[in-house]
This record gives C-alpha cells, sequence and structure tokens, in this order.
C-alpha cells in the first residue's frame, strides 16, 4: 500500500486487491460496482474505488478541515492492517 495525497489534500491509498482483502474488501469499486484488481482506498470515504471513480473523486473534491478527524480514524486503521509500501506498517 502506498500513501499519496489528492488534490484536495486528503489521504489516499494505491492497493491491490490483495491488500483491499485485509479489510475484508473483495477488489470491487464502491462507486461504480466495477471489478478492480489495483484501486485506491480513500479514508475520508472509507471508500474503496477504481481508478477512474478516483480520477473524479480528485477532480471535484473540496478539503473542509470537519472531516479530518474521520479521515485521521479510517487512516490509522487502514494503516494497521495493511503493510506500507517499504515492509513498515506506519
Amino acid at each position: 500500500m502506498k500513501k499519496i495525497k489528492t488534490k484536495a489534500g486528503y489521504i489516499a491509498y494505491e492497493t491491490t486487491i490483495e491488500e483491499n482483502m485485509l479489510l475484508g474488501g473483495r477488489g470491487v469499486c464502491d462507486d461504480c460496482n466495477s471489478s478492480v484488481p489495483n484501486g485506491y482506498l480513500v479514508p475520508v470515504l472509507n471508500h474503496y474505488v477504481c481508478l477512474e471513480c478516483y480520477k473524479d473523486f480528485d477532480d471535484r473534491s473540496k478539503y473542509y478541515p470537519e472531516d479530518i478527524p474521520f479521515e485521521t480514524k479510517n487512516a490509522a486503521y487502514f494503516e494497521a492492517m495493511i503493510p506500507m509500501e517499504g515492509g513498515s506498517t506506519k
């Protein structure tokens, strides 16, 4: 799992289907329901999405400071459950 930032400044993670399965997912985009072998976890939405849906979110999202506690909680959970790129969990 690789941590990235969206254009609006939110956290996102590039993940594989295997990593998504560590969270109980099945590699299906939460927005368009397509099968996603490699996708994106978006903590502020608590969603796993395909590249196209991620691009749509990235292009239209706006930063809201009141979302940060929710994003931080989900990001901490994702990082505790899925190894980060390079072997570290944080």
